[in-house]
């Protein structure tokens, strides 16, 4: 069964809420957090409802409508989510507030706010979806997990259409548990300068995006979606090198076939080595972008690569920002790989092709 990608809307930490324009003005960083870049949110929210959310149920559900509006549809026949840590923020607010009133007079709207399921309950009583709804929780596999029951219950209901979001937020907490386990780097690296450091750790990023996903095409498709695959833990790169091999020879395509990949490096030099040998062996003959000194690293971090792949399939342009200038990079793009990793445990392949 093939799959399209008929609707985008993502917020970022670059300025990509608006659809027409492409990674034109890049933000640069200097500290190790990478934060999102919002629209005006009273263009899209309600300025009552507005004052009620947090920011990150503004920022999810402002992509969320875009991602509608781009498709041109009122009402999706579901919405699944992704997130790997939730809303932290509210959650620290409610904890705290719990120790410091000792449980007693607590405000409820921490509470409700700090919920994994609390923006796709939101995006459903906003857009009056009555559907499936479901949200996954499954850190570094989340957003993929997501796609697979899309995937899946449009197998059920090739009629349909779902909105498939991720979303995870840069949050203060995080960072500094992030830091104890040197997920992020000790010293100040400026984001675009993240590839060039070779040391321990990477950047924090966030992001909230949606995809609206159907069997059929409509004049708005972006992309098909041909395949994805997780792999968990691989104990080598001899394990992940026959796994990707393998993906490509069920989807009938080789290394070389492949117009361009979206290499899921994070600036890691320890957490990094897998896909390096990937780099230098499977694909060494393919041209290669890469992507986390734009975003950062979060659990659904795939789903701006994701987007990316999507638009450069369907605007035919690579912007210089992410390439890696060792090979010519084809006139026609048809295909896009990607090829993720989060903390050297979760590693998904997507396949994109061209509609």
């Amino acid at each position: 069964m093939e799959y399209f990608i008929n609707g985008v809307g993502i917020i970022s930490p670059q300025k990509t809420f608006d659809n027409d324009v492409f990674l034109n003005d890049i933000s640069v960083y200097p500290n190790n957090v990478l934060r999102c870049i919002t629209p005006d949110f009273k263009n899209f929210i309600n300025p009552i409802q507005l004052r009620r959310l947090s920011r990150m149920l503004r920022i999810g559900l402002t992509a969320s409508k875009i991602c509608l509006t781009d498709a041109n549809i009122d009402r999706p026949t579901g919405i699944i989510t992704a997130t790997g840590y939730g809303f932290l923020e509210e959650t620290e607010k409610f904890l705290t507030e719990l120790l410091e009133r000792r449980e007693k007079q607590l405000t409820p709207t921490y509470f409700m706010q700090g919920t994994y399921n609390a923006l796709a309950g939101l995006v459903a009583l906003s857009m009056k979806c009555t559907g499936y709804n479901n949200t996954f929780v499954s850190k570094g596999f989340a957003f993929e997990n997501a796609l697979q029951d899309a995937m899946l219950q449009l197998a059920d209901d090739p009629g349909g259409n779902f909105l498939v979001g991720a979303f995870d937020e840069a949050a203060s907490v995080q960072y500094k548990t992030g830091m104890r386990d040197k997920y992020y780097k000790s010293e100040w690296v400026q984001n675009l300068d993240l590839f060039e450091s070779k040391t321990i750790g990477t950047l924090q990023g966030e992001g909230a995006a949606f995809f609206n996903i159907a069997t059929y095409p409509s004049p708005r498709t972006w992309c098909q979606l041909t395949d994805l695959k997780m792999v968990y833990s691989p104990t080598d790169a001899k394990e992940l090198s026959e796994e990707l091999k393998s993906f490509l020879t069920v989807n009938n395509i080789t290394p070389n076939a492949v117009d361009v990949w979206i290499n899921g490096v994070s600036g890691d030099i320890e957490r990094d080595y897998l896909l390096t040998n990937i780099e230098n062996s499977v694909l060494q003959k393919t041209p290669q972008l890469r992507h986390k000194h734009l975003s950062g690293e979060y659990c659904t971090a795939v789903s701006f690569a994701l987007w990316l792949g999507a638009s450069i399939l369907k605007k035919q342009f690579i912007p210089d920002v992410v390439k890696v200038p060792t090979l010519a990079f084809p006139q026609v793009l048809e295909t896009v790989l990607i090829i993720n990793q989060y903390m050297s445990k979760n590693y998904s392949f997507l396949l994109l092709k061209r509609h």
